[in-house]
């Protein structure tokens, strides 16, 4: 033997132990992983390649710990102690199994259907190992030593090849989001994971059961001049490293994850400010138009008056109709502030409330665009926090200044329904309607400020917005809003 291979078999329990901290670490990093939100189909799979390091890791600790009993105190593991290592080691292979089945799954994993092929697994094993005690009748520390090489065999290289496999399949979703450097972190992981669970696993202890007789681990010290477990241990160091490499995808995806949210947060704050400069340009043009028009007419009239004052000329008759047509003026120009001031905000939504205020801006709705609207107030007639109140009336303003403008309806009906934990509100016409998916879309938004200042609202106050439009059938918009708080009586 030469001082090489010497060497690492005088220190088997150093080699032990570097084996099993490699796959405790990546365990434990993988535990550690598996608590981020993320939305990669590798995320779904971690938590079984977790289990298996830290059981693979807690397995191949178990046996340095038996070497050193071995040399310190001349010990002998019983049988009992072999058993519980023989569980530690399937279990940790079932895992494995489990983690290539998972990630070979596009979609989220469902247990029953995971837990079948692992059941198939496992039967197989359990059979081979009863037909070894019914052909051969091993002992049962023999028992034993042929169960750990059939479960080499039939769970640990099995899973190996389907978890290479599925790591090789990731690729292509690490490119599509940009991150094509953790997928060749992944062809790497797949590389030690199918020289540690092919070529490692089928030099096993040598027992009655072929091919172990013939390939083993003395056959693999005389190969390669290095025990198999050193072997092992470096494919696992191999495999932890780009593991661990790859969970560095996590914080990159929450990073890009922050600056979506961040342009989102961007846009939505352009919408409102563009939804304010409309209504701002709205108020201008209503006050330019018509009230700005009635003042001017009261100061041109008013002009007239003070001339006349001031030359001292005789008030002819004729200046009384002039004067009466500047107080109708001056009452119509009061009249359009009012009407502008309650579209503001209508006093009283704030003193009788929600109901109140939806059936007087309706009437009035009504009687400026000779459009029937019928009001349906459901549920038990309570005043709402201020908040909600607010953002119904303003959705329902906004949708029936749409109809207005667009729909070409003749009859719409709004429906408010109130319980003590929600409430709704849906707004029907039967006007020409729309493409809603089409005009809703990112590259039409723009042309949509009403619609989305709608779901923008309901959103905020946590609710759901539906809105259902075809052309040529009417429009639908349903709002629900949870109600956290307690609603009080007037």
């Amino acid at each position: 033997m030469n001082p090489i291979t010497q060497f690492f078999v005088d220190n088997i329990i150093e080699v032990y132990f570097f084996y099993g901290l490699a796959f405790f670490t990546m365990g434990l990093a993988l535990a550690l992983a598996s608590r981020r939100t993320s939305e990669l189909s590798f995320a779904r799979a971690i938590g079984p390649l977790a289990v298996f390091g830290l059981l693979h890791g807690a397995h191949e600790w178990v046996e340095m710990f038996q070497q050193i009993a071995a040399v310190t105190d001349g010990y002998q593991a019983p049988v009992s102690h072999e058993i519980m290592r023989l569980l530690l080691l399937i279990v940790s292979f079932v895992a494995l199994d489990a983690f290539g089945i998972v990630l070979l799954r596009r979609e989220a994993p469902n247990w029953r259907r995971v837990a079948q092929p692992l059941g198939l697994l496992v039967g197989v094993w359990a059979i081979s190992v009863l037909m070894v005690q019914l052909v051969a009748k091993p002992t049962l520390p023999q028992l034993v030593a042929l169960a750990d090489v059939l479960g080499r065999y039939v769970l640990a290289m099995p899973g190996a090849v389907i978890g290479a496999w599925a790591m090789m399949s990731q690729q292509h979703e690490f490119r599509d989001y940009g991150m094509p450097q953790f997928g060749r972190n992944l062809v790497w992981c797949a590389t030690a994971l199918l020289l540690y669970g092919v070529l490692g696993q089928i030099f096993v202890r040598q027992t009655a059961l072929f091919p172990s007789t013939v390939i083993n681990t003395a056959l693999f010290l005389r190969w390669f001049g290095i025990p198999v477990q050193l072997f092992r241990g470096m494919m696992a160091a191999l495999w932890a490293f780009f593991m661990v490499r790859t969970l560095e995808a996590f914080k990159l995806e929450s990073r890009l994850r922050l600056v979506k949210a961040n342009e989102a947060r961007l846009q939505a704050l352009h919408q409102v400010v563009n939804a304010q400069e409309s209504e701002r340009q709205r108020v201008a043009r209503e006050l330019h138009d018509a009230t700005g028009q009635s003042l001017t007419a009261i100061a041109l009239g008013l002009r007239g008056v003070e001339t006349l004052l001031a030359t001292g000329t005789a008030i002819p008759a004729t200046l009384l109709p002039q004067v009466r047509e500047l107080k109708n003026f001056s009452t119509d120009a009061i009249g359009e502030l009012r009407q502008i001031i309650a579209d503001l905000r209508p006093a009283l939504l704030d003193d009788m409330g929600l109901e109140a205020a939806l059936d007087w801006y309706i009437q009035d709705f009504q009687r400026r665009h000779n459009i029937r609207i019928f009001l349906d107030v459901q549920g038990s007639i309570k005043r709402l926090p201020s908040e909600y109140e607010t953002v119904l009336f303003r959705i329902t303003q906004e949708a029936l200044t749409n109809v207005a403008k667009h729909a070409r309806a003749s009859q719409v009906t709004v429906q408010l329904e109130m319980a003590p934990t929600r409430v709704s509100l849906v707004i029907e016409d039967d006007g020409i309607g729309f493409d809603a998916r089409k005009l809703l879309a990112s590259n039409a938004s723009r042309t949509a400020w009403g619609l989305l200042g709608i779901q923008e609202r309901t959103i905020l106050m946590g609710g759901d917005c539906s809105i259902i439009a075809t052309p040529g059938h009417g429009t639908l918009v349903e709002v629900k809003l949870p109600v956290l708080q307690e609603v009080t009586h007037d």
